[in-house]
C-alpha cells in the first residue's frame, strides 16, 4: 500500500529534510550582485565563502538579501581531496 508522505509542520529548515540531496549547507548571504541574466551570490559558512551563480529571476523570486541565512545544495558527481 502506498501512504501519502506527512508533509513537515516545522520550520523552513525541517523542509530541507524532504529533499534527496544530503550536502546542505546552511549559511549567511555576504554579498549579492544581480547583473544581467545571472546574479551572484556569496555565502558565509563556517568562516569559508562559498559563491553561487544562480538566474536573476531566481534571485529575484526568492527575494534574497545580504544578512538572509540560505542553503547552499551541493550536487557533485566527484569531491576532491587536498592533503594540507
Amino acid at each position: 500500500l502506498l501512504h501519502k508522505a506527512k508533509r513537515p509542520d516545522t520550520p523552513k529548515r525541517e523542509m530541507l529534510r524532504t529533499l534527496s540531496g544530503r550536502n546542505q549547507l546552511v549559511g549567511r548571504i555576504v554579498e549579492l550582485k544581480i547583473e544581467g541574466l545571472l546574479a551572484q551570490v556569496k555565502l558565509s559558512i563556517g568562516g569559508q565563502i562559498i559563491t553561487s551563480i544562480i538566474t536573476a529571476d531566481a534571485a529575484r523570486e526568492m527575494q534574497l538579501n545580504v544578512g538572509e541565512t540560505v542553503a547552499a545544495l551541493v550536487k557533485s558527481t566527484e569531491v576532491m581531496v587536498l592533503r594540507v
